[in-house]
């Protein structure tokens, strides 16, 4: 029997999109009749490993707009398994949400930007986290946002967004970066947005969380593949 997973913030953000549209999203592979929920050609749906989780930090997912409807999107993934500790937004430039700006206000203190301290963050004299957050003693959980795009794409967003110039952003050590890629060679590891966010986690000290995202994300990136060239031999 087909799995209906519960909706989860990305889910309901692509749909309000879709409503919004003025044309139809058409991706590599449109012809195919694709599960609704994960977006894979409906063979190689991979519904049954969403497992909700609960994850050590808050997420805010903020999306470019034409990330959002790509069957390749790895960004969902945190939700997938996060769902309860991810909120999902649309990035724009000059009219951003106002129930997420409303959000980065009173979590002021608690946010921080994934973003790597480039040449323009510095000349922006943007505001770096030196140090990994760690969980205060109200117990709040830190959040992070995760800029969900391509490289071009997401510099734009932290570059040019004025609404996120005051929240501190942090880099992921290149020390970091290559424990990281030692010990997870197996994943070859390109850095999408979840193998970021896997790292993020590992960088913290959540290396069970990290792993669990890690192992998703291999699954869907073997069932994104067998829905491309009309597979059916699937991982369990």
């Amino acid at each position: 029997m087909k799995i209906v997973p519960t909706k989860h913030c990305v889910d309901i953000l692509r749909e309000e999109c879709k409503t919004q549209s003025m044309r139809p999203f058409k991706a590599r592979g449109s012809n195919a009749i694709r599960c609704p929920h994960c977006l894979m050609a409906e063979f190689s749906c991979f519904c049954h490993l969403r497992v909700n989780q609960s994850s050590p930090i808050e997420f805010i997912l903020l999306f470019h707009r034409d990330e959002i409807h790509k069957p390749t999107n790895s960004g969902r993934l945190i939700a997938d398994l996060f769902p309860n500790n991810t909120q999902a937004y649309l990035w724009s430039r000059t009219e951003p949400s106002a129930t997420l700006l409303n959000q980065l206000k009173n979590r002021q203190g608690h946010c921080t930007l994934l973003f790597p301290n480039t040449q323009t963050a510095q000349i922006q004299k943007r505001q770096q986290r030196s140090l990994v957050p760690q969980t205060n003693k109200t117990d709040v959980k830190h959040t992070f946002i995760i800029l969900d795009g391509t490289w071009k794409q997401a510099s734009k967003m932290f570059h040019q967004s004025e609404w996120l110039k005051n929240i501190p952003h942090l880099e992921i050590s290149s020390e970091a970066k290559r424990s990281f890629l030692v010990r997870h060679s197996s994943h070859q590891i390109q850095f999408a947005t979840a193998e970021v966010t896997a790292m993020l986690l590992d960088t913290l000290g959540h290396n069970d969380h990290s792993q669990l995202l890690l192992n998703y994300y291999q699954s869907f990136n073997a069932h994104c593949l067998a829905s491309r060239k009309r597979s059916l031999s699937l991982p369990i």
